[in-house]
């Protein structure tokens, strides 16, 4: 049972049964979640995050979509729209790695994201994949984003 006082304080379960893990696995990808961490169970607790390797290793349920180009922003980064039915909607802002160029306005390109906040309709940890030339403006719309999922009553 949850004590009152720590309320930001929650149990997690621990799989050790590779069967186990792939259904957990399974299970919070179907659900919403923003991903899962494998830690190996004999590593002692370091704080921070290692720059590479170590002993946990992060997977995040991303998603990817096909997004307009509003407009150029400084420092290489663009605006962000799609249509929602009504007209062209604000989807927020990605940084253009170095390695590509920086698209123009009007262009569709390929973002990944962790999910999009159903108030704002802004994507969360955009990153950049490139342009799409396979895909028309008008098939950039808002059914196909992932929303941040609602949290569980407690």
């Amino acid at each position: 049972m949850l004590d009152p006082e720590h309320k930001h304080l929650r149990p997690v379960n621990t799989m050790t049964h590779p069967a186990d893990k792939l259904a957990m696995f399974q299970t919070f990808s179907q659900t919403g979640s923003e991903g899962v961490v494998f830690k190996n169970i004999k590593a002692p607790f370091t704080a921070g995050r290692p720059a590479s390797g170590g002993s946990q290793l992060k997977f995040k349920f991303v998603e990817s979509a096909s997004f307009i180009v509003t407009a150029r922003n400084a420092k290489r980064s663009v605006s962000l729209g799609l249509f929602d039915g009504n007209g062209l909607v604000s989807a927020g802002n990605v940084t253009i790695p170095p390695n590509h160029e920086v698209p123009e306005k009007g262009e569709v390109v390929e973002v990944r994201y962790l999910y999009a906040f159903r108030e704002s309709g802004s994507i969360y940890q955009p990153a950049y994949q490139g342009k799409r030339w396979d895909i028309a403006a008008l098939e950039c719309v808002t059914d196909q984003l992932k929303y941040k999922a609602e949290p569980a009553a407690a």
